[in-house]
């Protein structure tokens, strides 16, 4: 699990100025195997928010991607998936159902994948 204090700071003030008053970030986890691109999963009291900082043209010069944004309220299913691969190195992909379609994510470590499953789902009730 990461620190959200310990995020870089581009992800830091991209994810307040998506949160509400009230919400409060439950979980932070890093998804990916990509050490140079890995995507940062929030779960806050009352969505999941994935986003990933890009670099444009050089290294210099960055932006954050929100590559998903979804109220509790719209999930209609979550489960686990593991692969061979996922079992070798402790990992999993979350799998999140919204009408119908999935949103991936993927390669989080096994227990932080619970651990969201578990929050998502006791919210979602």
């Amino acid at each position: 699990m990461a620190d959200f204090h310990r995020l870089p700071f581009r992800i830091q003030e991209t994810t307040q100025t998506q949160l509400g008053a009230d919400e409060q970030i439950r979980l932070c986890t890093l998804g990916r195997s990509s050490l140079l691109n890995p995507d940062f999963v929030l779960i806050t009291s009352d969505r999941v928010l994935v986003l990933e900082e890009r670099q444009m043209g050089s290294m210099s010069a960055s932006y954050v991607n929100i590559r998903c944004n979804l109220s509790f309220a719209q999930i209609t299913g979550v489960k686990l998936a593991q692969s061979l691969k996922h079992r070798i190195f402790g990992q999993a992909a979350l799998e999140i159902e919204v009408n119908g379609d999935k949103h991936l994510i993927n390669n989080i470590s096994h227990r932080d994948a619970k651990h969201a499953m578990a929050l998502i789902s006791s919210c979602h009730e």
